[in-house]
């Protein structure tokens, strides 16, 4: 493809293509900017995108899904590692010492 039109299609491609990079190495924070920013641009193209860019935007639905793929497994680890920290903190509760609760006492 090398059609002028299909230029921003392709640009659109390579946003795609970052944010999938982006979840791949969890940088999570960075991936919601970078989407936002996707979000921003597609708002930019034509409803009806040229026939030239046809092959650029049935890659970008594909790697799109990868991109959900990658997001879910994302939100696993740190949903595992969240929980992993809560039974942490149960047992660290169970080794503490007893607390003493001091009654008040209503005589005076």
């Amino acid at each position: 493809m090398s059609s002028a039109a299909a230029a921003p299609y392709e640009a659109l491609l390579e946003m795609i293509e970052h944010e999938l990079q982006l979840a791949g190495e969890g940088r999570f924070q960075e991936l919601s900017r970078a989407a936002e920013a996707r979000s921003a641009y597609v708002s930019t193209l034509p409803a009806t995108p040229p026939a030239s860019a046809r092959d650029a935007l049935v890659h970008a639905e594909l790697i799109h899904k990868r991109l959900a793929i990658e997001v879910l497994r994302g939100r696993e680890v740190l949903l595992l590692a969240l929980g992993e920290v809560e039974r942490a903190k149960r047992a660290a509760r169970g080794y503490a010492p007893p607390r003493r609760r001091e009654r008040l006492s209503t005589s005076a």
